[in-house]
């Protein structure tokens, strides 16, 4: 079975100034951001929108060319599903207001402090996970649709209930999101583990591991190993299931 296309989310940031580019990329994958494109020529910017699967767009307010309040209706009435967060100087505020009526997520005021920067793309990013999710999910349950059946044949079942919760699998699997699982014993949480693995497109193996026995240090070295000689009693280095 082929795996589901995993979301790809791009962030694009478009700043006239190089150097501010540069400084916010570098935040951002700091942070553990990928997929960072930058543009300075804000008049190329509806061409690239087409061109990429961007998901969220961080677009400064005056620009040559063509200035970001230009940009950001349009942005909008063409790709509303991509959150749009301004930066801006400190005395436009009256604009950012009006550009926060015309649709925009957010706004940053410079000079932008790193944690904000990542702060505020994160919960772009979640707001057009959580909206991508609902959008797809609602389409599912209308259409009852389930596109890898295959998957769930481990788990047999004739109940609606479960055929919901294959559908929702299905939808929430591409994501990178965390998925907690909870039920009691018996109910079937690691099956339905294994098909999100299954459905992610991630690679590397499945594990299932039960830490319920396991306290915290035994936790830690079961996960990741150690070292000969990290404590008393490691005679020998140790690989861990990670």
């Amino acid at each position: 079975m082929p795996p589901m296309t995993v979301e790809r989310r791009k962030i694009l940031l478009v700043d006239d100034e190089p150097q501010i580019l540069k400084t916010s990329m570098l935040n951002l994958q700091a942070s553990g951001l990928q997929g960072i494109l930058t543009l300075s020529d804000s008049s190329r910017v509806m061409a690239l929108l087409a061109q990429e699967p961007v998901a969220v767009v961080v677009l400064d307010l005056r620009m040559p060319k063509v200035s970001g309040l230009e940009l950001l209706p349009n942005i909008v009435k063409e790709y509303p599903d991509i959150p749009v967060i301004l930066v801006t100087a400190n005395d436009e505020i009256e604009t950012v207001v009006e550009a926060m009526k015309m649709g925009a997520f957010d706004y940053l005021v410079k000079p932008v402090e790193a944690s904000r920067l990542v702060s505020s793309v994160r919960k772009a990013l979640e707001m057009r996970s959580m909206a991508r999710e609902l959008s797809s999910l609602k389409h599912y349950m209308l259409a009852d649709r389930l596109d890898h059946p295959d998957v769930f044949a481990s788990i047999v079942t004739g109940d609606k209930k479960m055929r919901a919760v294959f559908q929702y699998v299905e939808v929430v699997a591409p994501t990178r999101e965390p998925i907690m699982v909870i039920g009691e014993t018996g109910v079937g949480k690691e099956p339905i583990a294994r098909a999100i693995h299954r459905l992610s497109g991630c690679k590397g193996d499945f594990i299932a591991l039960n830490v319920a026995g396991l306290d915290d240090n035994m936790f830690t070295d079961t996960l990741f190993g150690h070292k000969k000689g990290a404590f008393t009693g490691a005679d020998v280095s140790r690989d861990g299931l990670i």
